[in-house]
């Protein structure tokens, strides 16, 4: 395990796999909402209350004056905005998230498997890679 571990600290902690994502600042409302109520929930991984955490902390730090939102995500966050989006799907607010599923998933097709072995990693070596961007 330690093999892999070292990989992932050393990959994404690489400049080149951050993803610059834009959005409308309507989207990034629409996604704290959802972060904030997702976030009130006591039965919730710690790997996955970081990443949510660290997005929410991401969204609360941009000019909310400009009509765009600039992120740079890590590209695994893929999997925790996905889970965000199925927990929501009934709600208006998923549109957002779904939004940014898109343009992450059309920027790293090629590094499916990468992202798959990401989730295998125990849960605090996910939470080390994640506090690392």
């Amino acid at each position: 395990m330690c093999e892999v571990t070292d990989f992932y600290q050393y990959k994404y902690s690489k400049n080149n796999y951050f993803i610059n994502i834009i959005i409308s600042i309507e989207s990034a409302y629409g996604i704290n909402i959802l972060l904030k109520e997702k976030l009130k929930q006591k039965r919730l991984r710690k790997d996955y209350r970081c990443a949510y955490l660290k997005l929410k902390e991401k969204i609360n730090e941009v000019n909310m004056n400009l009509p765009y939102v600039k992120l740079r995500l890590n590209k695994c966050y893929l999997q925790y905005l996905k889970d965000l989006y199925y927990d929501y799907y009934d709600r208006e607010e998923s549109t957002c998230v779904k939004e940014v599923i898109h343009h992450l998933q059309y920027f790293i097709e090629e590094d499916g498997d990468n992202l798959y072995k990401f989730y295998d990693l125990m849960e605090d070596t996910k939470i080390n890679v994640l506090l690392l961007n």
